[in-house]
Protein backbone atom coordinates (compact mmCIF):
# COMPACT_ATOMS: atom_id res chain seq x y z
CA UNK A 1 0.00 0.00 0.00
CA UNK A 2 1.44 3.65 -0.95
CA UNK A 3 0.95 6.49 1.39
CA UNK A 4 -0.31 9.29 0.12
CA UNK A 5 0.47 13.27 1.01
CA UNK A 6 -1.52 13.43 4.39
CA UNK A 7 -1.99 10.33 5.43
CA UNK A 8 -0.08 9.71 9.14
CA UNK A 9 3.31 8.83 8.59
CA UNK A 10 3.86 10.13 5.02
CA UNK A 11 7.09 11.91 5.28
CA UNK A 12 7.65 13.91 1.72
CA UNK A 13 10.69 12.95 -0.24
CA UNK A 14 10.87 9.47 0.81
CA UNK A 15 8.96 7.31 -1.89
CA UNK A 16 6.93 4.22 0.23
CA UNK A 17 6.50 1.03 -1.34
CA UNK A 18 5.04 -1.77 0.33
CA UNK A 19 7.90 -4.91 1.13
CA UNK A 20 8.55 -6.94 -1.12
CA UNK A 21 9.02 -10.47 -1.06
CA UNK A 22 11.98 -12.88 -2.22
CA UNK A 23 11.37 -16.10 -2.89
CA UNK A 24 14.31 -18.67 -3.24
CA UNK A 25 14.39 -19.78 -6.97
CA UNK A 26 15.54 -23.23 -7.41
CA UNK A 27 16.43 -24.44 -11.37
CA UNK A 28 14.72 -27.83 -11.93
CA UNK A 29 16.71 -30.52 -13.49
CA UNK A 30 16.43 -30.21 -17.06
CA UNK A 31 15.27 -33.13 -19.11
CA UNK A 32 17.97 -35.13 -20.54
CA UNK A 33 19.18 -38.46 -20.99
CA UNK A 34 19.27 -40.53 -17.73
CA UNK A 35 22.74 -41.83 -16.03
CA UNK A 36 23.20 -45.00 -15.28
CA UNK A 37 23.70 -45.88 -11.94
CA UNK A 38 27.09 -46.52 -10.37
CA UNK A 39 28.03 -49.43 -8.00
CA UNK A 40 29.87 -49.02 -4.93
CA UNK A 41 33.24 -51.60 -4.92
CA UNK A 42 32.51 -55.13 -3.55
CA UNK A 43 33.95 -55.29 -0.03
CA UNK A 44 37.51 -57.11 0.33
CA UNK A 45 37.30 -60.86 0.85
CA UNK A 46 37.79 -61.97 4.13
CA UNK A 47 41.22 -63.01 4.96
CA UNK A 48 42.01 -66.95 4.86
CA UNK A 49 41.05 -69.19 7.57
CA UNK A 50 44.28 -71.02 7.02
CA UNK A 51 46.62 -69.89 9.79
CA UNK A 52 50.82 -70.39 9.52
CA UNK A 53 53.03 -71.31 12.21
CA UNK A 54 56.38 -70.95 12.82
CA UNK A 55 59.19 -69.27 11.92
CA UNK A 56 59.68 -68.69 8.31
CA UNK A 57 57.00 -69.99 6.44
CA UNK A 58 55.84 -67.54 4.38
CA UNK A 59 52.55 -67.33 2.30
CA UNK A 60 52.11 -68.61 -1.17
CA UNK A 61 52.06 -65.64 -2.63
CA UNK A 62 55.46 -64.72 -1.26
CA UNK A 63 56.74 -68.50 -2.49
CA UNK A 64 55.29 -68.13 -5.96
CA UNK A 65 56.50 -64.51 -6.59
CA UNK A 66 60.38 -65.73 -5.25
CA UNK A 67 60.32 -68.68 -7.63
CA UNK A 68 58.96 -66.17 -10.66
CA UNK A 69 61.83 -63.98 -9.75
CA UNK A 70 64.31 -66.66 -9.60
CA UNK A 71 63.30 -67.93 -12.49
CA UNK A 72 62.97 -64.18 -14.35
CA UNK A 73 66.84 -63.51 -13.08
CA UNK A 74 68.63 -66.58 -13.71
CA UNK A 75 67.05 -68.29 -16.61
CA UNK A 76 66.83 -71.48 -15.00
CA UNK A 77 63.89 -73.07 -12.51
CA UNK A 78 65.31 -73.33 -8.92
CA UNK A 79 66.54 -76.71 -7.63
CA UNK A 80 64.54 -79.21 -5.76
CA UNK A 81 65.17 -80.31 -2.79
CA UNK A 82 67.77 -82.62 -2.03
CA UNK A 83 66.03 -85.78 -1.14
CA UNK A 84 63.57 -85.37 -4.08
CA UNK A 85 67.00 -85.33 -6.23
CA UNK A 86 68.28 -88.56 -4.31
CA UNK A 87 64.47 -90.07 -5.35
CA UNK A 88 64.81 -89.33 -8.63
CA UNK A 89 68.59 -90.82 -8.96
CA UNK A 90 67.63 -93.94 -6.73
CA UNK A 91 64.27 -94.66 -9.27
CA UNK A 92 66.59 -93.39 -12.41
CA UNK A 93 69.26 -96.31 -11.12
CA UNK A 94 66.36 -98.66 -10.46
CA UNK A 95 64.66 -98.49 -13.71
CA UNK A 96 67.93 -98.98 -16.02
CA UNK A 97 68.90 -101.71 -13.62
CA UNK A 98 65.35 -103.47 -14.09
CA UNK A 99 65.84 -102.85 -18.20
CA UNK A 100 69.39 -104.68 -18.26
CA UNK A 101 68.07 -107.27 -16.31
CA UNK A 102 65.33 -107.93 -18.47
CA UNK A 103 67.04 -107.74 -21.39
CA UNK A 104 69.60 -110.18 -19.96
CA UNK A 105 66.82 -112.59 -19.65
CA UNK A 106 65.27 -112.00 -23.08
CA UNK A 107 68.71 -113.19 -24.44
CA UNK A 108 68.65 -116.18 -22.36
CA UNK A 109 65.61 -117.14 -23.33
CA UNK A 110 66.12 -116.96 -27.07
CA UNK A 111 69.78 -118.55 -26.84
CA UNK A 112 67.96 -121.46 -25.14
CA UNK A 113 65.52 -121.60 -27.59
CA UNK A 114 67.45 -121.04 -30.84
CA UNK A 115 70.51 -122.24 -30.35
CA UNK A 116 71.54 -125.86 -29.54
CA UNK A 117 74.77 -126.84 -28.41
CA UNK A 118 76.25 -130.05 -30.48
CA UNK A 119 74.50 -133.56 -29.54
CA UNK A 120 77.17 -135.72 -27.52
CA UNK A 121 76.97 -138.75 -24.02
CA UNK A 122 78.28 -137.34 -20.68
CA UNK A 123 77.91 -140.29 -19.06
CA UNK A 124 77.61 -144.34 -19.24
CA UNK A 125 76.54 -146.48 -16.73
CA UNK A 126 74.86 -149.62 -15.74
CA UNK A 127 72.00 -149.47 -13.24
CA UNK A 128 70.03 -152.41 -12.64
CA UNK A 129 70.13 -156.06 -12.91
CA UNK A 130 66.51 -158.04 -12.74
CA UNK A 131 67.23 -162.08 -12.45
CA UNK A 132 64.56 -163.94 -14.33
CA UNK A 133 63.70 -168.14 -14.84
CA UNK A 134 66.98 -168.36 -16.18
CA UNK A 135 69.03 -165.05 -16.72
CA UNK A 136 69.28 -161.63 -16.02
CA UNK A 137 67.99 -158.51 -17.44
CA UNK A 138 70.72 -155.94 -17.45
CA UNK A 139 69.67 -151.84 -17.79
CA UNK A 140 72.45 -149.13 -18.64
CA UNK A 141 71.96 -145.73 -18.63
CA UNK A 142 73.15 -143.32 -21.34
CA UNK A 143 73.07 -139.73 -20.09
CA UNK A 144 73.66 -136.66 -22.58
CA UNK A 145 73.71 -132.77 -23.10
CA UNK A 146 69.63 -132.73 -23.80
CA UNK A 147 70.12 -132.18 -27.70
CA UNK A 148 68.26 -133.52 -30.17
CA UNK A 149 70.34 -136.99 -31.99
CA UNK A 150 71.02 -140.47 -32.10
CA UNK A 151 73.13 -142.36 -29.83
CA UNK A 152 75.06 -145.50 -31.67
CA UNK A 153 75.72 -148.49 -28.80
CA UNK A 154 76.81 -151.94 -28.57
CA UNK A 155 76.56 -155.05 -25.62
CA UNK A 156 79.78 -156.81 -25.18
CA UNK A 157 80.07 -160.24 -23.40
CA UNK A 158 82.90 -161.74 -22.13
CA UNK A 159 84.00 -164.45 -22.60
CA UNK A 160 82.39 -163.73 -26.09
CA UNK A 161 80.05 -165.93 -27.06
CA UNK A 162 78.72 -164.35 -30.35
CA UNK A 163 80.21 -160.86 -32.46
CA UNK A 164 78.45 -157.58 -31.14
CA UNK A 165 75.67 -156.08 -32.93
CA UNK A 166 75.65 -152.13 -33.16
CA UNK A 167 72.25 -150.98 -32.06
CA UNK A 168 71.23 -147.01 -32.26
CA UNK A 169 68.45 -144.71 -30.16
CA UNK A 170 67.01 -141.39 -30.98
CA UNK A 171 67.18 -138.80 -28.50
CA UNK A 172 64.49 -135.68 -28.69
CA UNK A 173 65.65 -132.31 -27.59
CA UNK A 174 65.39 -131.96 -24.15
CA UNK A 175 65.58 -135.63 -23.38
CA UNK A 176 68.86 -135.80 -20.97
CA UNK A 177 69.03 -139.86 -21.02
CA UNK A 178 68.55 -143.27 -23.05
CA UNK A 179 67.44 -146.82 -21.11
CA UNK A 180 68.46 -149.38 -22.72
CA UNK A 181 68.23 -153.17 -21.75
CA UNK A 182 69.87 -156.87 -23.06
CA UNK A 183 68.68 -160.22 -21.46
CA UNK A 184 71.62 -162.15 -20.39
CA UNK A 185 70.39 -165.92 -20.92
CA UNK A 186 71.94 -169.63 -19.53
CA UNK A 187 71.50 -172.93 -20.35
CA UNK A 188 71.53 -176.05 -19.16
CA UNK A 189 71.43 -176.42 -14.93
CA UNK A 190 73.82 -174.70 -13.20
CA UNK A 191 75.36 -171.18 -12.26
CA UNK A 192 78.14 -168.91 -14.43
CA UNK A 193 79.33 -165.80 -14.35
CA UNK A 194 79.80 -162.91 -17.39
CA UNK A 195 81.19 -159.67 -18.07
CA UNK A 196 78.69 -157.51 -19.57
CA UNK A 197 79.70 -154.36 -21.22
CA UNK A 198 78.28 -151.04 -22.43
CA UNK A 199 79.55 -149.56 -25.19
CA UNK A 200 78.96 -146.36 -26.61
CA UNK A 201 79.99 -145.95 -30.15
CA UNK A 202 78.94 -142.20 -31.13
CA UNK A 203 78.75 -139.67 -31.16
CA UNK A 204 81.44 -139.67 -28.86
CA UNK A 205 82.77 -143.14 -27.07
CA UNK A 206 81.81 -144.31 -23.23
CA UNK A 207 81.80 -147.81 -21.70
CA UNK A 208 80.28 -149.23 -18.81
CA UNK A 209 81.00 -152.84 -16.87
CA UNK A 210 79.34 -154.97 -14.56
CA UNK A 211 79.77 -158.69 -13.57
CA UNK A 212 76.93 -160.62 -13.92
CA UNK A 213 75.99 -164.22 -12.55
CA UNK A 214 72.85 -166.41 -14.30
CA UNK A 215 71.62 -169.32 -12.61
CA UNK A 216 69.40 -172.26 -13.89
Amino acid sequence: MTERPGSPGYEPGLSHQPPTEYVRYQPTEAPGPRQPPTFAAPPAPAPSDVVRHGPGVPAAGAVAATGAESVWRTGHRPEPPPGRLRLRRVRRILGSALTVILLAAAGVVLWLRFHHAPFHVTEVAIIQQTKTACGVDVTGRIATNGSAGTVSYQWVFRPQTQAPQPLSQSVVAGQHAVYVTVAVEGEGHGSATQEVTLDVLGPNAGTASRLVSVSC
